[in-house]
């Protein structure tokens, strides 16, 4: 029996009709017998009180739950946390919004909820109806994981409750918080976290299945190195609607599951994050240069990357420059002086960009410089996955200029399509082993993600495999197999996203998921 609404649903599934194939023998059964008995309407067999009629328009999720058994269910839930449905008007179009158009899907209802007991409750009325639900933390995958048609949205996002334990240089955040929480809070202790490179995205997303950023360098140097690697330990709720922390000594099997595939495996509802001491002050900005410049650019690029700095890094973007042809905008990073930066970066400073605006500033507000405006980008965006080995080819990098120029002279509408390539020093990533956690990737390959942005939705399905086919073509100088599950969007096939981990994935997902009620492998 559902707990929240009283109904069992296996008990009321004896009243319902039968199902279509039998309605008219039954009909006709029924007519004979009122023929033969002379019995009256008043008669008739009872109705059945137990549940409505699954046609009933009552009912949403193809028969499954009512709108009032949802209110019902909402009252069992801590007094912060609601449940909005689609005549919530405004509210509910609020809830079901992503940072990407191509995401946004009609869910049957949004549950806000606040604290773990709260989601441990939603996967168990889940479950009882037989609803999809899926989970959302800062809902920037582009694709749509966070959301769903006519099922259940676990929405994350008033759980970002951030503390600092200071002696211990670890970061307390909830499972909705944003890059942005952590990184505030930590910065008022002189601490950085592994984020990404930019501020709103939610930590479950980036955290769980890899994460890389301007640190990875550095504090791989002698810490652990990507996001993932700094997951101290973690609150998850089952799919049997366990509340259960994973770590290296409590549910050992679980820590490493969700190190790399954490959408699979549970609702991380709490992390504990390793920080680092992080100077006061670093530098970075953004420098662009013309495509006309490619040869330079790379070469100047390998230069610097060469020098082996732990403390520097750059994000290089391709793509539609002032000019109106694809050029590059570097955005460098340096943990230090801006004397010491300028003479790391000095092979791409003594270049002629056409437009440079560096300076000094707090390292919160470095991983702010690639955010839109808000949380929403107001456009169409789907992803793709690729990377490159050091060091970067100048005929490969012109070949993709060249590619974007011929996307952006076809169709006008995907000018704002590019890709990002992250260069930091790969020491601290390839000092973990494959098989330590799920994200299996230790190489020292350049992550590449790759953005299709577009303005027409007509556009998605040619962008999408237009995306995929540039990741190809990228990754032909780096690891064709291999895809990053963040830039893969989840879609797969798992096997490349997670390597030579994925049976042993396989074989504990059994464990805790056997019924696939997260995402499948």
């Amino acid at each position: 029996m559902c707990q929240f609404c009283g109904v069992d649903p296996a008990f009321a599934a004896y009243f319902d009709d039968p199902a279509d194939t039998n309605n008219g023998a039954e009909e006709q059964q029924q007519q004979q017998q009122t023929e033969v008995t002379g019995a009256s309407n008043g008669d008739a067999p009872a109705p059945n009180f137990f549940r409505l009629k699954p046609t009933n328009k009552r009912y949403q999720a193809g028969g499954r739950i009512t709108t009032q058994q949802l209110t019902t269910f909402g009252s069992s839930l801590s007094t912060t946390s609601r449940v909005i449905m689609g005549h919530h008007g405004q509210a509910y179009n609020n809830a079901i919004r992503r940072w990407s158009k191509c995401a946004v899907k009609r869910a049957l209802a949004v549950v806000m909820v606040t604290s773990a007991e709260d989601v441990r409750k939603t996967i168990i009325m889940c479950e009882s109806h037989g609803l999809p639900f899926v989970v959302k933390g800062g809902g920037h995958s582009p694709g749509g994981a966070s959301s769903i048609e006519n099922g259940i949205v676990i929405d994350l996002s008033l759980m970002t409750e951030t503390f600092v334990k200071a002696d211990e240089k670890q970061v307390v955040a909830g499972g909705g918080a944003l890059a942005s929480h952590v990184i505030k809070a930590a910065a008022e202790y002189g601490l950085a976290c592994v984020t990404g490179s930019t501020s709103h995205v939610g930590i479950g997303g980036l955290m769980l299945h890899g994460g890389y950023g301007y640190l990875t360098g550095e504090y791989g140097y002698n810490f652990p190195s990507l996001a993932v690697d700094n997951i101290v330990a973690a609150e998850v709720v089952t799919a049997k609607g366990q509340i259960v922390w994973a770590s290296k000594d409590e549910n050992p099997d679980l820590y490493w599951c969700i190190r790399g595939a954490g959408n699979k495996f549970g609702v991380v509802t709490k992390f504990i994050i390793q920080a680092h001491p992080v100077a006061s002050s670093v530098w970075g900005g953004s420098i662009t240069y013309s495509g006309s410049q490619v040869k330079e650019v790379v070469e100047a690029l390998n230069t610097w990357f060469a020098k082996h700095n732990v403390k520097a890094a750059a994000a290089v973007a391709l793509g539609k420059g002032a000019d109106g042809k694809a050029g590059f905008t570097v955005l460098p990073f340096y943990d230090g002086p801006e004397e010491d930066a300028k003479n790391n970066f000095e092979p791409l400073l003594k270049l002629t960009p056409t437009a440079q605006n560096t300076s000094s500033m707090p390292y919160w507000k470095i991983n702010t410089l690639s955010d839109e405006p808000n949380l929403y980008a107001g456009v169409p965006i789907r992803f793709a996955s690729a990377n490159i080995k050091p060091q970067l080819d100048v005929d490969h990098i012109r070949t993709a200029l060249e590619r974007l120029d011929q996307l952006y002279a076809e169709e006008p509408n995907a000018s704002g399509t590019g890709s990002l390539i992250l260069m930091v020093q790969p020491d601290g990533v390839m000092k973990h082993k494959r098989t330590d956690m799920a994200f299996g990737w230790r190489d020292d390959h350049f992550d590449v993600g790759i953005a299709a942005v577009f303005t027409d939705r007509n556009l998605e399905d040619k962008m999408v495999a237009w995306a995929q086919d540039f990741g190809e073509y990228l990754s032909s100088r780096g690891d064709s197999y291999r895809l990053y599950a963040n830039h893969s969007d989840f879609n797969g096939p798992s096997a490349r996203e997670y390597g030579i981990n994925y049976m042993e994935l396989s074989k504990l997902k059994q464990k805790w998921d056997p019924d696939n009620r997260f995402a499948k492998l």
